[in-house]
């Protein structure tokens, strides 16, 4: 009976617990809206998923929720061992770009401009986790394609992940 209780209560509780695995720490960058529909049609899943994102650095440039006119170019290197390296940047207006001073939510801020972590692919959205932020922050996005444009739509994972919006995979970085 005991069990039966448990049990009945964690599932009560579920929601509560994925919505906070949504909504973890406030946003620095922001969410782009999805430049078209994202559909089962337009996403990429299986072999075309893989090689859109092995080997390749998937770039987002966002603009800065904390400083007005900053924007933030966010960088993923995928290795093909599951190994991730993110870097970011920033600049206001057209001066050069600078290694971001720190990176992760406004609450929890972690100095330098880069981390490392792993990716995989789960239920056929690339998923990926930092080291840095530890307490299971993975994030999860479907990747659409609707002719040469990329897009991630988040499945799940903390709002400071502002990788929503158009994407792009360019050769790796480093």
């Amino acid at each position: 009976m005991l069990r039966l209780f448990a049990a009945v209560s964690l599932a009560a509780l579920a929601p509560a617990f994925a919505s906070a695995q949504t909504t973890r720490g406030t946003p620095t960058c922001a969410d782009e809206p999805l430049p078209f529909e994202a559909t089962a049609a337009n996403k990429l899943v299986g072999a075309q998923l893989q090689q859109a994102v092995v080997g390749k650095t998937l770039v987002y440039l966002r603009k800065s929720s904390r400083f007005t006119g900053m924007m933030v170019n966010n960088m993923r290197d995928h290795r093909a061992d599951g190994s991730m390296v993110y870097s970011c940047e920033f600049r206001r207006g057209d001066a050069p770009w600078t290694p971001c001073k720190s990176i992760g939510s406004v609450e929890k801020r972690v100095a330098g401009s880069r981390d490392v972590g792993v990716w995989s692919v789960k239920n056929g959205n690339l998923c990926s986790a930092k080291a840095a932020f530890g307490e299971h922050t993975e994030d999860c996005f479907a990747i659409h394609r609707q002719g040469a444009v990329y897009a991630a739509k988040r499945v799940s994972g903390p709002l400071a992940v502002c990788m929503q919006g158009t994407i792009a995979f360019k050769p790796p970085s480093s």
